[in-house]
């Protein structure tokens, strides 16, 4: 009898322990999950307030990422008589190569200048950084300060480094986010706002229901990368429009 009841406490601690690791990885999961901040309405009207922004400029790290990730509103502001510039840190030489190119960074510069046709880009600023290297190469930030500073947007669009929505991370998308708020932080007041897309944050939608046809077929230039296809693409914003109550979306965190 003693070594039956000493089993006892031995059983309830256990119990005790494991529901304190599933309340843990609980809290975790639910911590990296994506929800919207506010609801579907307040989303779309800060979209529409994003749309009415008159000159954008986009960083992102690689061809191709304008167009999966804010291809959409990018495309939607064109139309809204936007002038849409955008900085692409490389050339991506260390991504896929699915035609055999002998110099993949041409090749991929020459696939951006076509999408960015498609999309309606005022100017494509291709610095020619390397893959994997560019957030940490020195001329970054002064390049992205210098084009910043010539453009003078009044919205800016980066990776989300803080709540990016797993599981994909690269160290040059969120990296160049970081370096790029480093230097928006210092801004005085009167800056303009920076939307964060890759966000598990989001609380700000621009219905792109209407133009992902456009954004299908401009990232269907990255053939090196996509073999000309975009499915994959149509339906994860398909699913973001569907938090919303539109048939597509895209979905940033906004700084002020």
């Amino acid at each position: 009898m003693p070594r039956l009841n000493a089993r006892k406490p031995n059983r309830r601690n256990a119990l005790r322990w494991g529901l304190v690791l599933l309340a843990l990885l609980t809290g975790t999961a639910f911590a990296f999950w994506p929800r919207l901040q506010g609801t579907p309405a307040q989303a779309l009207a800060a979209g529409q307030e994003l749309l009415a922004k008159k000159t954008v400029l986009a960083v992102v790290a690689h061809p191709d990422d304008l167009e999966w990730y804010i291809g959409g509103t990018l495309r939607e502001l064109a139309n809204r008589g936007a002038d849409v510039q955008v900085v692409v840190a490389t050339d991506g030489e260390k991504g896929p190569n699915r035609v055999k190119s002998p110099d993949l960074a041409a090749t991929r510069r020459a696939e951006q200048a076509a999408a960015g046709t498609i999309n309606g880009y005022t100017r494509i600023h291709s610095l020619g950084l390397p893959d994997r290297g560019a957030a940490a190469d020195p001329r970054f930030l002064p390049d992205v300060t210098r084009i910043y500073g010539e453009v003078k947007p009044d919205a800016v669009f980066v990776f989300d480094p803080a709540y990016p929505a797993l599981p994909y991370l690269h160290v040059d998308h969120q990296g160049s986010a970081r370096e790029f708020l480093k230097f928006w932080d210092r801004l005085p007041a009167g800056r303009p706002p920076v939307y964060l897309f890759q966000t598990r944050r989001p609380g700000v939608a621009v219905d792109i229901s209407t133009v992902i046809d456009t954004k299908a077929k401009a990232l269907a230039q990255h053939v090196s990368q996509n073999g000309g296809g975009s499915s994959g693409m149509t339906r994860f914003f398909a699913a973001d429009g569907g938090r919303v109550g539109v048939a597509y979306a895209e979905l940033f965190r906004v700084l002020r």
